[in-house]
Formats: C-alpha cells, sequence, structure tokens
C-alpha cells in the first residue's frame, strides 16, 4: 500500500475532490488553510499580500488506485498549471 499526498490550491478543490470521488475514493484525511510557497504556483500565504492558501489530502490506496490516482494527478497539473498541485507517494508499511 501507499500514501498519496495532495497539496492543492483551494481554488481548485472542487475539480480535486470531484476526481477522486470518480475513482471511488471516499476515505482521505484533509488539513484545510496550510500555506506555503511553490516553485510555479508562488507563495499561498493566506495573507491580504498573498491571499491563496492550500488544503493537503492524505489517502491510503493500494498500489493499483495509486496509480490511477497519480495518473490523474499528472493530467489535472497540466490543466492546472499555475493554481498549484502537486503530489507525493509514500510507503505505507502498515494500517491499523
Amino acid at each position: 500500500m501507499k500514501i498519496v499526498v495532495i497539496i492543492h490550491n483551494v481554488a481548485i478543490g472542487d475539480e480535486v475532490m470531484e476526481f477522486l470521488e470518480g475513482e471511488g475514493i471516499s476515505s482521505y484525511t484533509c488539513w484545510e488553510q496550510v500555506t506555503g510557497k511553490g516553485k510555479i504556483s508562488g507563495p499561498h500565504l493566506d495573507s491580504h499580500i498573498w491571499p491563496a492558501s492550500n488544503s493537503i489530502l492524505a489517502i491510503a490506496l493500494k498500489d493499483n488506485q495509486k496509480d490511477k490516482v497519480v495518473l490523474g494527478i499528472k493530467k489535472m497539473k497540466k490543466k492546472f498549471a499555475k493554481e498549484g498541485l502537486k503530489a507525493f507517494v509514500l510507503p505505507l508499511e502498515e494500517e491499523i
């Protein structure tokens, strides 16, 4: 199993969630209103100067599900190139 961590601009949150729902993914952990700075998307610092913010999703997936999600995120990254979208895949050693 893997954990896919998706960080995205809140402005594209609906699109990200629709994609995940379309893949049959309904279990995840979400952190909202997080801040950061990307190389392409720039600062998302939830301030009056840099008003954007991000959300983070952590999703435990079987390897075959992970492949579909990664492919979908790559496609979305092209569509939303400047909004801010990133995914990381981590090993999941044990689920309790």
